[in-house]
């Protein structure tokens, strides 16, 4: 968890500053530092989840084995993800392509809570689609060895994709609190846009398809059962209820045979 909330962080409510409280703890257990349980801010979070891959597929480019997944950001939160950011860059010029992010969460009550160094968002280039205001490291691809008993061992390779648009893509849960209609639309293509403004309502996806632009995780060379991970927030900048549930994930066999990389003969993931 990032310094920023493991010293008590500043939340910035409206116009004051409130300290988020650190309740009493035994010295067996560490305090619960989580801006989400703090009884005074009543914050109503978002979580994160990335759906197990699906759509694998595997593609030679050149000596490089890859193996495609679709993947989906899901917020199973009570409050939707809402990060704001001010460009500062000259549209005219190369100017300056990132902008640091602010998250916004809104309390019980519908007073918003600003929690800044929340990440960045930055101009990022689409082969044959153009540029789009993303935000940066939003999830990772991995690849870790297995314990015979299916737990994950040894991290061994990541992927290049890390950023997302953070969008209302796709309604995937009927709850109450999941609006029927898209709150966060696609990203912004305007480089001189000054105010951006991401974010995925509760019971929304963000999804991106196997052939999509860097959905893939090098697997030249190897061989055994891995677990093929998808990650939500891998730096922990984003506020979340829960920080342990970020993960989907998959086990599979390589290298693959006929394009397949089916389980054979691996242990269950635990």
């Amino acid at each position: 968890m990032p310094v920023r909330r493991t010293l008590a962080a500043l939340a910035v409510v409206g116009a004051a500053i409130l300290p988020t409280t650190v309740h009493a703890q035994s010295e067996a257990e560490p305090p619960d530092t989580n801006p989400c349980n703090d009884a005074v801010l009543q914050l109503v979070c978002p979580d994160l989840r990335m759906a197990p891959p699906t759509d694998l597929r595997v593609r030679k480019v050149g000596k490089v084995v890859r193996l495609l997944a679709t993947n989906r950001i899901v917020n199973v939160g009570k409050g939707p993800l809402e990060l704001r950011a001010q460009h500062t860059g000259n549209p005219k010029t190369s100017g300056y392509r990132f902008a640091e992010a602010t998250q916004v969460i809104r309390n019980r009550a519908g007073v918003p809570v600003f929690f800044p160094m929340a990440g960045w968002v930055y101009w990022k280039a689409i082969p044959r689609q153009g540029h789009y205001w993303k935000y940066w490291r939003a999830a990772r691809f991995e690849l870790w060895t297995l314990n015979a008993d299916g737990t994950r061992n040894k991290l061994q390779r990541t992927g290049p994709k890390l950023s997302y648009c953070f969008r209302d893509l796709k309604r995937v849960r009927g709850w109450k609190r999941s609006p029927k209609k898209r709150i966060y639309p696609a990203c912004s293509q305007t480089f001189g846009r000054k105010e951006l403004r991401l974010g995925v309502s509760p019971g929304w996806a963000d999804i991106y398809p196997s052939t999509y632009h860097e959905n893939w995780i090098s697997v030249t060379g190897l061989r055994g059962c891995f677990a093929f991970v998808h990650r939500a927030d891998p730096l922990g900048d984003l506020v979340e209820e829960h920080e342990d549930n970020n993960i989907g994930e998959r086990i599979i066999r390589l290298p693959p045979r006929k394009g397949s990389v089916a389980p054979r003969g691996c242990p269950s993931a635990r």
